[in-house]
């Protein structure tokens, strides 16, 4: 599956990982393809160390696909969030 910006490649490089699963698309969501709260912190935790920013837990709650959680991120380290 194709990812367009760099964050969404890696959101989905970090659910690869931690999911052990390829193949799921931009917009599929992460718990219902496998992932589960505590999975949810591991990928928070990639992300931050990534990103270099405190991302909050709750946004992979709040926007469970890959796209919708680039778009959060980057808003987040832009400050809009």
């Amino acid at each position: 599956m194709t990812f367009g910006t760099d964050t969404e490649k890696a959101v989905a490089d970090a659910w690869a990982v931690v999911l052990k699963k390829d193949g799921f698309g931009p917009d599929e969501d992460f718990f219902a393809i496998g992932g589960n709260s505590m999975l949810a912190t591991v990928v928070t935790y990639r992300l931050r160390e990534r990103f270099g920013a405190e991302l909050p837990l709750m946004l992979i709650f709040e926007h469970p696909t890959v796209t919708e959680l680039a778009v959060a991120i980057d808003q987040f380290a832009a400050g809009d969030e």
